[in-house]
Parts: structure tokens; C-alpha cells; sequence
């Protein structure tokens, strides 16, 4: 096995998601490649990562709001327990919704949370490269995911790899660059009909709609595109991003006219 092959099944592996001969090869493979090996771990610890990452909670008026019934409902119940208890059951349905704690974040909450989990890994690339086109073909052999990768380097931005994600259970694919010590992500995932919508501030920008937010520091833009959702996380300024943006657009539309 070679450390290319090891790579694109480095992920399923540390999930136990191989048949047991694959198994035995990544286990032979790993015990002789301390590169390998070391890109494992970096596997494990990521999944840990997420693990410790805190889900994301309801606001807090709506939390006080949904309380706030339930309380109504206990006082009305002790007066008239006939009356008060189909309200008093629907409040606490909802307050289970609500509180829920396997309940997922939207969108962009989960492209920042994975970003920022990401970062803390010694190595966050899946597979490391700063050509285009193998970072590309990688995606492909990896997940059949068909991923543009565009060229940021005239503006200091360095391609360092990728990485295949999860968003709202859909695989997803992470190209990884950085300017000097800031990273910055670019997600592409593939969404269906009526999936998941975006959320932010709506700006305009050499004649295309993107939405624009900020959570825990990182500033993000976004889009869709046919069936695809795009959204770039860092902490470069709104402009950079959107240049970033822009410059994926183009590239995307060179790319479908070869």
C-alpha cells in the first residue's frame, strides 16, 4: 500500500468503517510509515476535538420564553388540572425541542465551530498539497466530490490542502489556505432540495447576492449556487473574503467552459 492510497482511507479507518482486509492493510501500512501513522492520530484528535465541541444552544429569550409557559401552564394546571394539561404537554414537547442538546447548529454556525476545531490540529488537512489540480483530484478519489479549487496566491493567500467535512449530514469538501498564520476555509457542500438555508447580512458585490456574518470572532460569506452552498470562514476583513468569493466564481465558470 502507498502512502497516497493510505491517505484517501486514512479517515474511514479511524471510523472502523473498512472490511477487515483493508483493515489489516492500513494496519500493516501504519505500523511501518511514522508519516502515516502520525497522520492518523492527527484523525483521532480531530474527531476528539469535535466531540468537545459545545452544541449550540437556543437563544436565551426564546429559552426564557418557552420556560415562562411551562410556568404558566404548572399555575393554571393546580387550578384547573382538566384544562391545563394539553397546554401544559405541548410546552413541554417544545421546551424538549428547544433545549435539545443533539439539536444541530445551522449552516454557518457548523462551518465555524468545524473551522475553528480545524485549526487546532497540528496538521488540519486530510491531504496535503498546494497544487490545484491534485488538491481536486484528491476530493474526487477521496469522496466523489467535483471541487473547484481556485488560485489565491496573487493575493499572498497559500492553498494547504483539504479535508473532507460533515455539514447537516452531507459531505462536504474543505479546501484549506492561509495568509501569513490565518487560515481561512472554504466549504462546498452539496445541498438538496428545500435543505438547509443560509443566514447573515445580504450584500452585493460585482453584481452577485452573498450573505455575510460573524460568530465567535470569525467573519464568514456565503452563497448558493445550483445545488452546491459555498462559505468561506476566517478572520480576514469582509473585503479579502469577498474577493475570495468573487475569484472562486470565476474560477468556477472557466472550469465549466472547458
Amino acid at each position: 500500500m502507498t502512502c497516497t492510497e493510505f491517505q484517501t482511507r486514512a479517515a474511514t479507518w479511524v471510523d472502523g468503517e473498512l472490511d477487515a482486509a483493508e483493515t489489516l492493510a492500513l494496519d500493516a501500512h501504519a505500523a511501518g510509515c511514522a508519516r502515516c501513522r502520525s497522520l492518523a492520530e492527527a484523525e483521532r484528535g480531530f474527531r476528539q476535538l469535535l466531540r468537545r465541541q459545545p452544541r449550540e444552544s437556543a437563544p436565551t429569550e426564546l429559552r426564557a420564553r418557552v420556560v415562562a409557559g411551562v410556568r404558566r401552564s404548572a399555575r393554571v394546571r393546580a387550578l384547573s388540572p382538566w384544562l391545563a394539561a394539553p397546554a401544559a404537554a405541548a410546552a413541554a414537547v417544545l421546551l424538549a425541542l428547544v433545549l435539545r442538546p443533539g439539536t444541530p447548529p445551522p449552516v454557518i454556525g457548523q462551518l465555524v465551530d468545524k473551522h475553528i476545531a480545524y485549526a487546532q490540529l497540528e496538521s488540519p488537512a486530510e491531504f496535503v498539497s498546494t497544487d490545484r489540480r491534485e488538491v481536486g483530484e484528491w476530493f474526487g478519489a477521496r469522496a466523489g466530490l467535483r471541487v473547484t479549487v481556485p488560485d489565491y496566491s496573487p493575493a499572498g493567500i497559500r492553498l494547504v490542502g483539504g479535508r473532507v467535512a460533515e455539514v447537516g449530514e452531507q459531505r462536504a469538501a474543505w479546501v484549506i489556505y492561509e495568509k501569513g498564520r490565518t487560515l481561512m476555509s472554504v466549504f462546498i457542500a452539496p445541498v438538496a432540495a428545500g435543505g438547509p438555508r443560509l443566514e447573515g447580512t445580504r450584500v452585493s458585490f460585482r453584481g452577485h447576492e452573498y450573505l455575510t456574518s460573524e460568530r465567535k470572532g470569525y467573519r464568514t460569506v456565503s452563497w448558493t449556487d445550483g445545488p452546491a452552498v459555498f462559505g468561506l470562514v476566517s478572520m480576514l476583513d469582509y473585503q479579502a473574503l469577498l474577493e475570495c468569493a468573487d475569484r472562486l466564481r470565476l474560477t468556477r465558470a472557466e472550469a465549466a467552459r472547458l
